[in-house]
């Protein structure tokens, strides 16, 4: 049974892996994979970030592994804002030797009403690198039925596949917000794969990548001068496939000039009609202009009861924000007689 499940699980990999965008539990905490009209959405002027996610360790120890990091500068103009950014990812599975490295630019317009809404709308144009090494990988044509397993020393017969792609890829965003009393929602719209790309290291091709929606909000409402409560929520589908995460953090405001928060929060992932799938909790503070997180999703599904062991997923997000120029108090000079 375990062997049957081995392959199968190995299989669901495979597929996912040739069509599966790259995804983070923290995903508050990478706003250039979030939606492009967030690139600039921050009280500063620039802004790195860096994110680490290891996942899949349950396959013959050999990870997952997503690199990203970003840059974004804002440019303010009275009530106007044009923003720019780039971001860098690589996905890397070790056990079939498969990459995926994405070099995206951003750029956004942002605009507040003098009611104090703020609407904001974000391109995100870029190339998507894909490679795989084929010789550790078999195929119908190598299946033994004498021997009842695949022989790599057999010839696999595809002529017509390559073992890299490159393609363009498009994405799309807006959001609204609005700073009330207590409270200050965030509420977005994105949608990626606009010009629905290749997806296949085949020639000849048919298939291409899927239109993902991604819907996201957030609220930051201030239950004292020191606590504040930050429920967020993701929710994305491609075609008959979803993916929700939805939970929330507290942060809590220290009277120090170094460590000036620390946070804490849990989320739950799962999808419209479909089983639970991971509880995540998540840690972080605030050092000076640093923001620091940690999250592990514990695989909460009927996967769990199959693999007993490394069955959890780690995830570090890291955040340096510059200080802002932009005047917070206007003041206009008044003459004296």
């Amino acid at each position: 049974m375990k062997k049957i499940f081995s392959v199968l699980f190995t299989l669901c990999i495979v597929a996912q892996l040739t069509a599966q965008d790259i995804h983070l539990s923290q995903f508050f905490a990478s706003d250039h994979l979030l939606n492009p009209a967030k690139i600039g959405d921050f009280d500063g002027d620039f802004r790195f970030t860096a994110n680490y996610r290891n996942q899949w360790r349950q396959i013959n120890g050999n990870p997952l592994n997503t690199y990203i990091v970003s840059f974004d500068k804002a440019f303010h103009y009275y009530s106007h804002e044009i923003d720019g950014g780039i971001m860098v990812a690589r996905d890397e599975f070790t056990g079939f030797n498969v990459t995926t490295t994405k070099i995206l630019l951003s750029g956004a317009y942002g605009y507040t009403t003098e009611t104090g809404h703020n609407f904001r709308i974000g391109i995100q144009p870029g190339l998507v690198f894909r490679n795989s090494d084929i010789s550790g990988q078999t195929f119908p044509s190598q299946w033994d039925y004498d021997q009842g397993e695949f022989l790599k020393d057999k010839p696999n017969n595809e002529n017509s596949l390559n073992q890299s792609l490159t393609q363009f890829d498009l994405d799309m965003g807006i959001q609204w917000s609005k700073k009330f009393a207590k409270a200050t929602p965030h509420v977005g719209i994105a949608v990626d794969h606009l010009n629905m790309p290749k997806d296949t290291y085949f020639n000849h091709y048919k298939e291409r990548l899927r239109i993902r929606k991604v819907v996201h909000a957030d609220l930051d409402y201030l239950l004292s001068e020191k606590l504040t409560l930050q429920p967020k929520l993701l929710w994305m589908w491609t075609a008959k496939a979803n993916d929700m995460v939805v939970g929330t953090n507290v942060k809590y405001q220290l009277p120090n000039k170094t460590i000036t928060n620390i946070w804490a929060g849990v989320y739950y992932r799962n999808g419209v009609a479909r089983i639970a799938d991971a509880a995540i909790p998540v840690v972080g503070l605030s050092i000076k202009k640093f923001d620091l997180g940690f999250s592990y999703d514990v695989n909460i599904s009927t996967l769990s009861t199959d693999v007993q062991s490394r069955r959890g997923t780690f995830e570090v997000s890291l955040i340096y924000t510059g200080a802002s120029l932009k005047p917070k108090i206007k003041t206009l000079p008044c003459d004296r007689y």
